[in-house]
């Protein structure tokens, strides 16, 4: 390795500046010359020794201002290279040490034969070099002070571009864009034959000029391989996937304190769950969680057959900011140990560009509650990596070890069927669900934080407080779906139903009929709705005219009985037909419930209302069930055994046990 010596004609950069040591003086001290403008420069060895310690100085080889074309000395590692370059680097340096060994070499005949005879002698070396071959080595070693330079640099063999002319270039790259746009896994030799025959066209094209020559095969395929593995990216997948794979990873978002950003997505979960009714699987469920940046805690999770919705998101909200009650206990031998002391209105809500997500609705809940709301650019889902990274581990560290789970790739499978194996209702995968949040991700080392989630969280609420809104009612009037209604003396029209009350006449009084207010309802719960008129600081909640219709009733379920009612040409106020509609319903349900295909079943439970809200689903209201007498859960498994018998087993345990073949 080359090195910086207080030397003769040491060539070195001060501060920006190429100098070289023209001489040494009687008292130590060094005239510098710039070759640049020829200036000279006194300096001490003391100071040229304190730069070089403050990284002012950089050497450079004794001969850069006159030899700008020397070949530069390979300067990673010496186990990067392949074997046989190794072996021959090695060689060369043994035939020098062994020559230098005798003095300074003299470059005749009679000098070097037989020392060069001796030294091949010692390694039984059949073949050894030339005088001509050993002067040559010599020559680079001298150069440039460096063992390196006697490492063989066949990398720079051959032309620097390739020898087509610049439309061949051009044809080749048309052809490469044409046939990776039509097949991404096109070969090398599908690409010389499609430039071969444009080459063809265009020379039929272009008569009287001197025809093109097609290259051959080898050419083509030196082509693509010196085409960069970004570029082909780009052509075969696109430039958002290839921006993606060859991007560089920069540090973090960086947060002070629980709850200063929080992230949320969805993921359909890879796991079938069953119907505690007909024990037939009904799907996978979307879920949609609220994770802090700062702790990593779940802060709150909405899950349901439905695919994800600005209801969903609300839900998720919802569930994130009000302290938490945890699963009913289903499972009677699986206890949840800790607590989950996560809730308040977060600051910062991190969103990806999903429908769901750019709607007035939630514009409108972050401006009541005051948080900020932060879309990521689109196609970039590392810009919320967090929530990425945690629905991932929500698949592969616990839902890939549950019964009934589909896996995150199709060939993963196998012969295992997921569907057989599904073992788990919607209420007991909620409670096993929570278990593994609280009991086990929450107390596990991350890190990512250098902590476990929980401890993090707990260390955040010792410096900051999280806020709650005012009070419960409050909170439910301002996180909901939002409209724009008209108030006529009728009430108010939403999902088909209408709204009255004694309090909107006010609101009629001071502004006359087809004022415009605002409302905001839960699409879980459509019995009331909450209303501004337009100068009202507070709301009014206003109950449904059909009331025992329309309480606990979910949006899903009121769209499909108002669609069986259109195309019964009943009236919509009709009481009687309203209640045949939701026998209908019912009817619909169960015959969709014992249905052979899975998108009837799984439809089945985003009409029953399935959600983390409501494990059991909406009641219908109605004395139409489905017979289900002859179907009965299966108990052959060690975790059913142990339900009967009320044994009480560990966290790690139970979720094994769950493994366990139907």
């Amino acid at each position: 390795m080359t090195g910086f010596a207080l030397r003769k004609n040491m060539v070195f950069d001060w501060s920006g500046a190429e100098y070289r040591i023209d001489r040494i003086q009687p008292n130590g001290d060094f005239l510098l010359e710039c070759p640049s403008d020829g200036h000279l420069l006194v300096t001490s060895r003391e100071k040229l020794l304190d730069d070089y310690r403050d990284g002012k100085i950089s050497a450079k080889t004794a001969d850069s201002s006159l030899h700008k074309s020397l070949v530069p000395t390979y300067s990673r590692p010496l186990e990067d290279l392949a074997e046989p370059v190794q072996q021959k680097t090695v060689r060369r340096k043994y035939y020098l040490e062994k020559l230098l060994a005798y003095g300074d070499l003299v470059f005749t005949v009679a000098y070097l034969e037989p020392l060069i005879t001796l030294a091949a002698l010692e390694i039984n070396d059949a073949k050894p070099p030339s005088i001509s071959s050993i002067y040559r080595w010599y020559g680079c070693f001298k150069q440039h002070s460096d063992a390196r330079a006697l490492i063989p640099r066949t990398d720079r063999c051959g032309p620097r571009r390739l020898r087509q002319s610049d439309r061949i270039l051009q044809l080749a790259e048309d052809v490469m864009a044409e046939v990776f746009n039509r097949s991404p896994q096109a070969s090398g030799y599908t690409l010389y034959e499609r430039l071969c025959d444009k080459i063809e066209l265009e020379n039929q094209r272009q008569l009287g000029a001197k025809p093109l020559k097609a290259p051959s095969s080898r050419t083509v395929y030196r082509m693509l391989k010196r085409t960069d593995a970004y570029d082909l990216t780009v052509l075969k997948e696109g430039k958002s996937v290839a921006d993606r794979r060859f991007r560089i990873s920069k540090a973090g978002v960086k947060t002070s304190r629980i709850l200063e950003r929080v992230e949320i997505d969805h993921t359909p979960l890879d796991l079938f769950l069953i119907d505690q009714r007909t024990w037939l699987p009904l799907g996978r469920p979307t879920l949609t969680v609220v994770i802090d940046h700062y702790s990593r805690m779940l802060l709150g999770y909405y899950l349901s057959f439905e695919s994800p919705s600005t209801a969903a998101v609300m839900g998720a909200l919802r569930h994130a900011i009000l302290p938490k009650k945890l699963a009913e206990p289903v499972i009677t031998n699986l206890k949840i140990v800790n607590s989950w002391p996560c809730y308040g209105i977060p600051e910062k809500m991190v969103l990806d560009n999903g429908f769901e997500f750019h709607s007035n609705d939630l514009d409108s809940v972050g401006f009541d509650l005051g948080s900020h709301i932060q879309f990521c650019p689109k196609h970039s889902p590392w810009y919320k990596g967090v929530v990425e990274r945690y629905l991932g581990t929500i698949n592969c560290s616990f839902v890939h070890q549950l019964p009934g789970t589909s896996f995150s790739r199709f060939y993963q499978r196998g012969d295992y069927d997921p569907q057989k194996a599904a073992l788990l209702t919607f209420a007991e995968f909620k409670q096993v669900f929570e278990k593994w949040v609280v009991d086990i991700y929450a107390q596990d080392l991350h890190r990512g934080i250098g902590t476990t989630p929980m401890a993090r969280w707990q260390e955040g609420m010792s410096r900051y407080q999280p806020v709650l809104p005012n009070d419960l009612q409050t909170f439910q009037c301002h996180i909901g779906k939002v409209d724009t209604r008209t108030l006529r003396h009728d009430g108010i029209v939403l999902n088909w139903l209408y709204y009255r009350s004694d309090e909107l006449a006010p609101i009629m009084r001071r502004y006359g009929e087809g004022v415009k207010v605002r409302v905001v309802h839960d699409p879980e719960d459509l019995g009331e709705i909450y209303v501004w008129g337009p100068d009202d600081a507070e709301p009014i909640t206003v109950k449904a005219v059909e009331y025992d219709y329309a309480k606990g009733l979910t949006a899903t379920q009121n769209q499909f009985i108002r669609l069986r009612l259109n195309e019964q040409g009943e009236a919509a106020v009709d009481k009687v037909a309203l209640r045949k509609a939701k026998q209908d319903l019912a009817k619909a349900v169960e015959d969709l419930m014992t249905s052979r295909k899975l998108k009837d079943r799984r439809r089945s439970g985003a009409l029953r209302g399935i959600s983390s809200s409501k494990p059991n689903g909406s009641d219908l209201n109605t004395d139409t069930k489905p017979d289900v007498t002859k179907v009965t859960k299966p108990k052959n498994t060690k975790f059913s055994k142990a339900v009967d018998q009320g044994q009480e087993q560990t966290a790690m345990e139970v979720i094994a046990s769950f493994q366990m073949k139907r």
